[in-house]
């Protein structure tokens, strides 16, 4: 079965996301194909979770020592936006 994207909400995953989430749905609903796993997004929206970037003297004041800028790790949340059901978080392949 070849990758295909899949949109949740206004975002479309890329194939690498999309393969992701479905293995993550596969274990928690019942899913097999990518066809039905675009059938249950249709209730959900996503949101991207962007890397916390303060710097440490920011934090620590005068005493922090000097550090390298860190980009992060950048996530898509993936929610149901009905119902409280599963949420899902997954890498976002996107890393600028």
């Amino acid at each position: 079965m070849a990758a295909q994207r899949i949109m949740v909400g206004y975002v479309e995953l890329t194939e690498e996301e999309s393969e992701e989430l479905f293995e993550e749905v596969k274990k928690d609903k019942e899913v097999e194909s990518y066809d039905a796993l675009q059938a249950l997004m249709e209730d959900f929206d996503s949101r991207i979770i962007e890397p916390e970037t303060k710097p440490l003297k920011e934090i620590l004041d005068e005493e922090a020592p000097s550090e390298e800028a860190s980009t992060g790790t950048r996530y898509i949340e993936i929610f149901n936006k009905l119902e409280e059901d599963s949420s899902y978080r997954i890498k976002s392949s996107k890393q600028d």
